[in-house]
């Protein structure tokens, strides 16, 4: 376990992280169509950014074999690191995600997020919409811990002006399992936001845990 973190590690070294970001999901029932669980996520950009915390039940319903729908509701609290100013955000969330297997190791993952943001600060009160192509490349042997790896491409677009706001891309991504109730992410991510039609671009290092009780 402790080499394969060491070997992620030096491949993202070169892509110094400018953010952090760190992801839970707690997941307390699930079945074979359905699960439910609660989303819990910390994100650190010290210099020009802002450190964000989230906590978010979320449901998962299968509808057809192929397509799955989502539901979340969400609560933000976004701080200024340098002022120390903070504002709280809501955000119910709707998702429609196709899947497909392209055999037995590789799948392709669409979701299709809706998201409706109020906040303390009417300026940025923007809804949006969010569309995360992901290919996931599961292990036919486990290499000790790890079990997967994935690319993904994630672009988010201001609903009422029709314009994009982001684009997250993932050239590289790890998945561990820890044990038979946690799995564990490492990724790497380039980030670009769109500010006043001109992108600045940022890159973040990130971890997903997913706990199943």
């Amino acid at each position: 376990m402790i080499r394969l973190l060491l070997l992620f590690l030096l491949l993202a070294a070169p892509l110094r992280g400018d953010e952090w970001w760190a992801w839970s999901l707690l997941e307390f029932r699930r079945t074979e169509t359905s699960s439910t669980g609660l989303f819990l996520g910390n994100r650190l950009d010290d210099e020009d950014g802002a450190y964000v915390q989230i906590a978010s039940p979320r449901h998962r319903q299968a509808l057809l074999p192929w397509l799955d729908l989502g539901l979340g509701l969400s609560l933000l609290s976004i701080e200024s690191p340098t002022t120390g100013e903070r504002f709280w955000q809501g955000r119910p969330e709707v998702e429609l995600n196709p899947h497909v297997n392209l055999g037995p190791q590789l799948r392709l993952d669409l979701r299709n997020r809706m998201e409706w943001r109020w906040n303390e600060r009417e300026e940025i009160d923007i809804h949006r919409s969010r569309h995360r192509l992901q290919a996931a490349w599961t292990l036919k042997q486990p290499l000790g811990p790890l079990t997967r790896c994935f690319v993904s491409h994630e672009w988010l677009s201001d609903l009422p002006n029709r314009q994009s706001l982001e684009n997250r891309a993932v050239p590289l991504g790890l998945t561990f399992r820890l044990s038979d109730q946690a799995d564990l992410d490492l990724f790497y991510m380039l980030f670009s936001v769109r500010q006043q039609a001109v992108w600045s671009h940022e890159s973040v290092l990130g971890t997903y845990l997913r706990l199943r009780f």
